[in-house]
């Protein structure tokens, strides 16, 4: 059987330092054994630091990076089309949606992975700017890929209503998790009592709600605090907390990978209140610490978790709080979430994930040589 040259572009590596999207691409790539080729030059993404996967990445001093930025990703862009065009034969897997690579692919084919479809499910969240130019790109991109990777059913069913894209030319490839107990854990000081946030408060990610669901909460549990990971809390926020007289009993952390997982292991429960999500990986995560998920009945969430999480209506601040309240305070209920999330787990890793996407490079390649 032929083995494609896969080649990946530089767009969500030019995009992102971290984040779900580039962290993706770097837990498949080297679980694939393909031969392959990833067109950057220069990033400061942590994860393609860490895997080594990139031979042409160069290190520079991070204030370098950061004055010279605009200029070397505007190389990388150039390195990208290089190889496009230089390149006899390739599978492209296209990091993003930007369509810039239509111009120099010529005849070689390419795969696209989608990755959610918030835009468009949910467009008064983004200004018109990004949404004609997000909806545009997708469009473009998505529909003239020779196969499409879906990351969950949902997303698949999303795809096949907006853009009206035929079932068969989409493949269901889920997520999986590297979270595991770490050889030496983190010293912290915790409270005793918490319930645990994860990821970026985008509108979308509903933290809002949650955190007025967490101050029905706290009035009746003095001793309950809310943990939130990620980027410093910002003034609006921090109104708000005032408002809601939950300030100090509402805690932001930015953890490391060590510490995000002590920071599932000893809460109460991970709360999940998303309006939309792709796949959702911090409900594996979650599953993988030990830890009981509470999430929202929405989107890919049913799909992916199944019953091993408690659900409550997202735009509900009572049900959510209610449904918190019924699992932290039931050790039972807890126990049984816990175990639950254990076997769910099995469903699904990175392992698998890679073994699929191989397989999908084979169909396109097996249909342009036939």
């Amino acid at each position: 059987m032929k083995q494609p040259y896969i080649l990946y572009d530089s767009q969500v590596f030019d995009m992102q330092k971290f984040g779900g999207i580039s962290r993706y691409f770097c837990e498949i790539i080297p679980r694939m054994n393909i031969s392959f080729d990833i067109s950057v030059r220069y990033s400061d993404n942590i994860y393609l630091k860490d895997s080594k996967l990139c031979k042409y990445r160069r290190p520079i001093p991070q204030w370098i990076f950061n004055k010279y930025k605009y200029k070397l990703l505007q190389k990388n862009k150039q390195f990208s089309e290089h190889l496009l065009k230089s390149s006899s034969s390739y599978l492209l897997h296209a990091t993003y949606y930007e369509p810039y690579f239509l111009d120099w692919i010529g005849n070689n084919p390419y795969v696209i992975t989608v990755h959610d479809m918030i835009y468009e499910r949910l467009p008064e969240f983004f200004s018109k700017e990004q949404r004609e130019t997000i909806f545009e790109q997708k469009k473009k991109v998505i529909t003239r890929a020779d196969r499409i990777i879906a990351i969950s059913q949902n997303t698949k069913q999303d795809i096949i209503e907006l853009l009206h894209i035929a079932p068969e030319k989409i493949d269901v490839i889920y997520h999986g998790t590297n979270m595991q107990e770490p050889a030496h854990k983190t010293d912290a000081t915790l409270p005793k009592n918490y319930i645990l946030y994860v990821g970026t408060r985008y509108p979308y990610k509903n933290f809002d709600r949650f955190a007025k669901a967490f101050s029905l909460l706290s009035l009746k549990d003095k001793e309950l605090y809310a943990i939130c990971t990620g980027s410093p809390f910002s003034k609006d926020e921090k109104k708000l907390f005032e408002t809601l007289n939950i300030q100090g009993r509402i805690i932001n952390i930015q953890a490391s990978d060590t510490m995000l997982y002590t920071l599932y292991n000893q809460a109460k429960a991970f709360v999940f209140p998303s309006l939309y999500e792709g796949f959702g990986i911090p409900i594996l995560e979650a599953y993988a610490c030990h830890c009981p998920a509470i999430i929202s009945n929405a989107s890919c969430f049913p799909e992916i978790a199944s019953d091993a999480a408690a659900y409550f209506n997202p735009y509900s601040e009572a049900e959510m709080a209610d449904t918190v309240a019924n699992v932290i305070y039931d050790y039972t209920l807890r126990a049984e979430l816990i175990h639950k999330g254990q076997e769910q787990l099995k469903l699904y890793s990175w392992e698998k994930a890679a073994q699929q996407t191989k397989e999908v490079y084979q169909k396109v390649i097996n249909r342009k040589t036939i």
